[in-house]
């Protein structure tokens, strides 16, 4: 049973939120929170699932930014997870042409329990246009979140090692904070039938995901 616990929680925190779109300034730090996930039915109702992370954020140059975030809500039901990603913007925004950026990133995954463990490497690419006077943006884009184990939740054949999913979202600044909003498609080419999980979407596959986001900046503006 803790297995099976365990491998949930894998898959749900494998929901997880964009964790960058745009670089900070050179040494600039940020501190971000976030809380969402899948929807699902719960007790009658179409709820997302209230994942929440915390983690902080340093800009390397002014095109580079490396993070690192801690799953909090996983860690209270006994499973330590842990990313650690880095943002590259390849060009910023020129007219209409939006600016382009990746996030490289690398999750590990450890229960309290068996010392059961996970790694998920994953590559976001997005794509993000300015808004507005305040700096806000709006972004889309794919995730696409890599299985190495042919084994997943309840015992299942990966049948698809790899799971994209689709991002859309906008970020309003004010100041030095940050309110993030953004919804996914998340694996739209894996079949949600049979889980332990009853995941919202149309048809028998993926499922849309609705998460929030506060970051806090630091040092230069």
């Amino acid at each position: 049973m803790r297995i099976v616990l365990f491998l949930v929680i894998a898959l749900l925190a494998a929901c997880s939120p964009v964790s960058m779109v745009k670089p900070l300034q050179k040494k600039q730090w940020a501190a971000t929170a976030t809380v969402g996930g899948p929807l699902i039915g719960f007790a009658g109702a179409v709820v997302p699932v209230p994942f929440t992370s915390v983690g902080a954020a340093y800009g390397l140059d002014s095109v580079s930014t490396v993070a690192l975030r801690a799953h909090t809500t996983a860690a209270l039901f006994g499973v330590a997870q842990i990313d650690g990603a880095y943002l590259r913007q390849w060009r910023g925004q020129e007219g209409r042409v939006p600016g382009i950026s990746t996030v490289v990133q690398a999750t590990y995954m450890v229960d309290q329990w068996e010392g059961n463990s996970r790694f998920y490497p994953s590559l976001d690419i997005n794509a993000w246009w300015d808004v507005g006077k305040h700096g806000g943006y709006v972004y889309t884009g794919i995730t696409s979140w890599y299985e190495l184990k042919k084994i997943g939740t309840a015992d299942r054949i990966q049948e698809y090692r790899w799971i994209p999913a689709l991002n859309l979202g906008y970020t309003r600044n004010r100041g030095k904070w940050s309110t993030g909003f953004e919804c996914k498609y998340l694996a739209p080419f894996t079949s949600h039938e049979s889980l332990t999980v009853d995941y919202k979407a149309p048809g028998s596959h993926g499922a849309f995901g609705l998460y929030v986001g506060f970051t806090r900046k630091f040092g230069k503006p």
